[in-house]
């Protein structure tokens, strides 16, 4: 096991009935999963899995997240994190070199990158580093922990897998939060990728299980046909139909029963996350 990670051959089955796929994570984790029960119309002020695990029973499939700093509402459509600025999606300075095989990648920080949740330590644990420019570009790494950012200083990427291509200080990186992480309400125009929904109502930073495969009930803005396909991305905390005419609406899934009127619910059989 390079750099005290823990990887995982096959699936783990959970004696609720669930097969559970944990995401990469630390040998020093707190692993009580093996003796928790799936439970998903459940919330928790702290984790019983690590944030991204994701459970399969049958068709349907959930992932485990952490809400942001807003309460959401059962059947609200949830998307990942807002990009805080525009910064962390690329362009973010190497202030030094790393070689092939490296774990570590030392970044610049600036008054934009010193903010939160950047500027607390492991902020974007578990989340993605990639090279957008020069030595490196295209390469993605996940990112095992991190220092805080802090005015203009240097601050130091832990990552779960050696570097590929030795970075120079030259290289321009993007950095993202984890999906599952602080997620937020989907807003009328995204501002990230949409996850699923919430079984249940769900209490401001605690953490619960996101339907994002299967049959998801959902709060609809207008009325729906069934067979119709449903997008987020025109009402805030809705679903509508699809229209043609929108540029920014994104489809996640097909209406199972009919939306009947603005604030009632309808089923849509999800196509599910990657």
């Amino acid at each position: 096991m390079a750099n005290d990670v823990k990887n995982f051959s096959q699936a783990l089955y959970n004696h609720s009935g669930y097969v559970l796929y944990f995401p990469e994570i630390a040998v020093d984790s707190d692993l009580n999963w093996l003796d928790q029960p799936v439970e998903i119309y459940e919330e928790k002020s702290y984790p019983l899995f690590p944030v991204g695990t994701r459970a399969v029973q049958g068709n349907e499939e959930w992932v485990y997240c952490e809400n942001g700093g807003t309460a959401l509402t059962i059947a609200a459509p949830i998307q990942q994190a807002a990009v805080i600025h525009a910064e962390l999606p690329d362009d973010i300075v190497v202030g030094a070199a790393s070689a092939i095989g490296a774990y570590t990648v030392t970044l610049t920080s600036t008054a934009n990158l010193a903010t939160a949740p950047l500027s607390t330590k492991d902020g974007f644990k578990n989340g993605y580093l990639i090279v957008n420019d020069v030595d490196g570009e295209g390469e993605l790494y996940k990112i095992k922990g991190h220092a805080a950012a802090s005015g203009t200083a240097n601050f130091v990427v832990t990552l779960y897998k050696p570097l590929k291509t030795a970075l120079t200080t030259s290289s321009q990186v993007g950095l993202m939060q984890l999906a599952y992480q602080n997620v937020i309400v989907c807003p009328a125009v995204l501002t990230g990728a949409f996850i699923g929904f919430p079984q249940i109502g769900v209490t401001a930073d605690y953490f619960f299980w996101c339907k994002t495969k299967g049959f998801a009930a959902a709060d609809v803005n207008e009325a729906i046909l069934i067979g119709q396909q449903v997008v987020v991305g025109i009402t805030a905390a809705q679903v509508d139909a699809f229209d043609v005419t929108s540029t920014v609406a994104v489809i996640i899934g097909t209406a199972a029963t009919v939306g009947v009127t603005d604030g009632e619910k309808c089923m849509v059989k999800l196509s599910g996350i990657g």
